[in-house]
C-alpha cells in the first residue's frame, strides 16, 4: 500500500502530493516521487513548450497490462487556477471540448499528481487554434537499427535546408526521432501538412527502401514510416523532456544535431540521466522560439510555374 504523502508550496500554491511511494517503472524502482522531483528539476526547459497550449494527458503504465491511457479532454473536478477551455473539437460528441491549457508549474504538478506522466501539447496555441507554429516530423521506425532513424532524421534536416528552413531534433523516448520546426504562425494546418509531405516525397526518392508511407506496424518492418500526421488541428506529440512510459522511464531528450553524426543511444537519455545532461550541455532547444521561420519557399516549390512567353 502507497502512504507517502508531502505538503509543499510550490510558487505560491499550496499543494499535497499523495501516494508519493508508489512504483511507476517497478523494474527500475522509479516512484511517483522521483517523477514529481525530475519534473520539478526540468520545469524551466519544459513549460515554454506547453504554456497557452491545449494538452492531452497520459497516465502512468497500467500495473497489470502496461497500458497507458491518452486523456484528450481535461478530467473533472480541476481547481479553479489549472486553467482549461472549451474548444472545438472533432473528438468530442457536442463538436467542442474542454482541454487543459498549460500553464505554469503549480498547475503542471498537480495534474501529475493525479497520475498523469506526461502531457501532449497541441503545435499551436489556444489563441491561435487553426495557425501552427511549429512543423512536425514524427520519425517511427519498426525493428531497424537506430543508425538508420539517425541517418533520416538528418536527411530530413538536410532538405528543409535546402528550402533555407532550420530544424531541431529529440529523441522519442523510445527508438524514434521528432525533427522539430518552430513557424510564424502564418500557415495554414493544411499548409503545413502539404509543406511536411513535400518533405517526406523528396526523402522517398533519396531512399525509397528506408521510408514507407504505410501506418500499419505490422506492415512496415525494417522501415521508417515519417508521420505528418501530427500536422493536423488537434494533433499532439510530447513535450520536449516528457517521461515516457517505456521501461527506463526514459525522456524525449533534446539533442545537437553533431550528436546524431556519431553513436548515440537514447535509452540512455532517462529520467536520471536528463537533468546532469541539462546541467553540462545546456538546452537544445533553449533558442527554438526565437527562430520562427515561413513555409513560403517550401509551399511555392510545388505550384506551377507560370511560363515565360515566346518572344
Amino acid at each position: 500500500m502507497t502512504t507517502a504523502t508531502r505538503v509543499a508550496e510550490v510558487q505560491g500554491r499550496r499543494l499535497m502530493f499523495a501516494h508519493l511511494d508508489e512504483m511507476l517503472w517497478p523494474e527500475d524502482g522509479v516512484t511517483k516521487s522521483e517523477l514529481l522531483d525530475y519534473y520539478t528539476d526540468v520545469a524551466g526547459h519544459l513549460l515554454p513548450f506547453v504554456a497557452n497550449r491545449p494538452l492531452s494527458l497520459q497516465r502512468a503504465p497500467d500495473p497489470l497490462t502496461g497500458e497507458c491511457i491518452y486523456q484528450k479532454t481535461a478530467p473533472p473536478g480541476l481547481p479553479s487556477w489549472v486553467p482549461t477551455r472549451r474548444v472545438r473539437s472533432e473528438h468530442a460528441a457536442l463538436g467542442y471540448a474542454d482541454y487543459v491549457i498549460g500553464a505554469d508549474l503549480p498547475a503542471f504538478l498537480y495534474l501529475l499528481n493525479l497520475g498523469f506522466i506526461s502531457v501532449h501539447p497541441w503545435s499551436c496555441t489556444v489563441d491561435a487554434l487553426d495557425r501552427p507554429d511549429q512543423l512536425l516530423f514524427d520519425l517511427d521506425p519498426t525493428e531497424i537499427a537506430f543508425r538508420e532513424v539517425r541517418n533520416a532524421a538528418l536527411l530530413v534536416r538536410d532538405l528543409l535546408g535546402l528550402f533555407k528552413i532550420r530544424a531541431w531534433v529529440k529523441t522519442s523516448g523510445g527508438r524514434g526521432l521528432h525533427v522539430m520546426v518552430p513557424l510564424a504562425p502564418i500557415h495554414s494546418f493544411e499548409q503545413a501538412r502539404t509543406a511536411a509531405e513535400t518533405i517526406v516525397r523528396m526523402a522517398r526518392s533519396r531512399e525509397p527502401r528506408l521510408f514507407t508511407l504505410d501506418m500499419r506496424r505490422a506492415r512496415r518492418r525494417g522501415k521508417i514510416l515519417i508521420d505528418v500526421h501530427r500536422n493536423h488541428r488537434g494533433a499532439t506529440l510530447v513535450s520536449p523532456y516528457g517521461v515516457r512510459e517505456y521501461t527506463g522511464a526514459t525522456v524525449s531528450t533534446p539533442l545537437e544535431w553533431p550528436e546524431l553524426e556519431r553513436a548515440m543511444y537514447p535509452e540512455e537519455l532517462h529520467i536520471r540521466s536528463v537533468p546532469a545532461r541539462l546541467r553540462g550541455v545546456g538546452d537544445p532547444l533553449a533558442s527554438f522560439f526565437r527562430y520562427p521561420q515561413s513555409l513560403a519557399p517550401l509551399l511555392d516549390s510545388g505550384r506551377p510555374r507560370r511560363l515565360r512567353p515566346m518572344v
